[in-house]
């Protein structure tokens, strides 16, 4: 098992954690880099898309989506909707409740954030045959399926005391 990529230790080029940030570093990366998509930061095209996926939720739920602090996805939002990219309306059966949605303002930005996504993607993939990206998103889509449990809080929790047995057993060795 020393050879083993997915076991934790210290992280190398080969690790499956290692590996999965770092590629998701430099694609952020990529879309730092995007230039004619718009004077908006990569949190605030995060909230775009999000939203363009859900329009008509409320805040919790998307900050939930975004996995950030809903007064943080507050401020974006304060700064999408003063830009006319966003629009709070009244939830109809929630007078406390405000709805999201994009405004026809923020479609061509996200057309044209969707475009530089397919060349930033192609780049990524450039040298994988269509079946090989096939399979990369389906074992990508696996691997976020098994991680959902830490989402729903329900992940098996660290075990913080030792196991009675194998106590015992450690006791015994200690003795000898």
């Amino acid at each position: 098992m020393q050879n083993d990529p997915i076991r934790a230790g210290s992280p190398n080029d080969s690790d499956f954690g290692f590996l999965v940030s770092d590629v998701a570093r430099l694609l952020h990366r990529a879309f730092d880099h995007r230039g004619e998509c718009g004077d908006l930061t990569r949190a605030q095209w995060q909230v775009l898309v999000r939203l363009a996926k859900n329009e008509g939720g409320n805040q919790a739920s998307l900050a939930g989506d975004l996995d950030i602090e809903p007064i943080t996805l507050s401020r974006h939002i304060d700064r999408l909707e003063s830009a006319g990219l966003v629009d709070r309306r009244a939830d109809p059966d929630d007078r406390r409740a405000r709805r999201l949605y994009l405004t026809e303002a923020a479609r061509p930005l996200l057309d044209a954030m969707r475009a530089y996504a397919l060349v930033v993607f192609e780049h990524a993939l450039t040298g994988l045959e269509p079946a090989e990206r096939a399979e990369l998103v389906r074992l990508l889509t696996h691997v976020r399926g098994n991680l959902g449990v830490y989402s729903a809080g329900t992940a098996p929790l660290c075990q913080t005391e030792p196991d009675a047995s194998a106590a015992a057993g450690q006791s015994e060795r200690a003795l000898t």
